[in-house]
């Protein structure tokens, strides 16, 4: 990391309305009009489903809002996105709301809550016991895998931007099902680094989620490093002050800003498991902590849309 605290500062340009820029002061989100049920417990979340259905799709995007749970704009963004696509892609975006956001809400009492900001880290929800974020997209993962409901979906992604990106990574370390998505991680401001000295959970492995299950921190590693995980990073999201940038000592033991982080995490598995590390980091020139920016990128397409979308064109050929 020699060198990098002295990168000179950069005007960052941000998305207006986006968790970074406005905090997560905002004590409300709107909730998404749609409800899946992640388990038998009666309980379900919001969320948003937009695209193909049935035999029709051919490949299934589950996407994850920022901080501020703003479900609802991160579909429109992925739809803005992605939306040339929708024709055989099933778009499904969840939602992690906190007690606040169900006030006056109809269904209230059936929907799952989280205590702020836990959910990014894959934590518990308030209600109903034993359901966790990790847990939702396990379920998302089931539902999309049926083959009764979508007998031709041959891959699955996870795309998360910002916190989104935070839920996404700490899924794909821990999930004993991550060998059968892909991960697309965009500007998380921290990392699950390995190795003795690699801190608490969520920045390392010690004091983990039950959810992890009997692995030790070795064979979690080796199965992350072989996990098909792709970093999009805004060569613009590199502000050491930013407002609502995680500055505690673990994660400013990453690095300055996301930036620094995204490139010093992949040197760090890199230096770790070589040839076994099957990850990739794209970094998009003129982007800062802008989802909708970065997630239209040519190269961010082609990373959430991969073989789905190189097969498509060769039959538009």
């Amino acid at each position: 990391m020699t060198g990098i605290a002295d990168w000179p500062r950069r005007a960052v340009r941000y998305h207006e309305g986006m968790e970074e820029r406005l905090g997560i002061a905002v004590k409300r989100a709107m909730l998404a009009p749609e409800r899946f049920a992640p388990g038998a417990s009666g309980f379900s979340v919001p969320a948003v489903f937009r695209g193909a259905e049935g035999a029709a799709a051919r490949q299934a995007l589950i996407v994850l809002h920022g901080a501020r749970r703003d479900c609802i704009e991160y579909a429109d963004i992925a739809t803005d996105a992605f939306g040339d696509r929708l024709g055989t892609l099933a778009l499904a975006v969840p939602q992690f709301p906190i007690a606040a956001d169900l006030a006056g809400v109809e269904d209230a009492a059936r929907l799952a809550r989280w205590p702020d900001r836990i959910w990014i880290e894959g934590g518990a929800a308030v209600a109903p016991a034993g359901l966790d974020a990790f847990s939702v997209l396990d379920a998302l993962i089931g539902h999309f895998s049926d083959r009764t409901t979508y007998p031709l979906v041959s891959e699955i992604v996870i795309a998360g931007h910002s916190a989104g990106g935070q839920l996404a990574h700490r899924h794909a370390v821990l999930s004993p099902l991550g060998d059968a998505v892909r991960y697309v991680v965009a500007n998380p401001a921290s990392y699950v680094w390995f190795g003795p000295a690699a801190g608490p959970w969520k920045y390392g492995l010690a004091g983990r989620p039950a959810y992890g299950g009997a692995l030790d921190d070795a064979a979690i590693e080796a199965r992350y490093a072989r996990r098909d995980v792709v970093y999009l990073l805004g060569r613009r999201d590199c502000d050491p002050e930013h407002r609502m940038l995680d500055r505690t000592p673990p994660a400013l033991a990453q690095g300055p800003h996301r930036l620094a982080r995204g490139r010093n995490y992949i040197a760090h598995l890199a230096a770790r498991q070589g040839a076994a590390l099957r990850h990739r980091l794209i970094e998009i020139e003129g982007v800062g902590h802008d989802p909708g920016a970065l997630f239209a990128a040519a190269a961010a397409r082609d990373a959430v849309l991969g073989a789905a979308r190189n097969n498509q064109e060769e039959e538009t050929r």
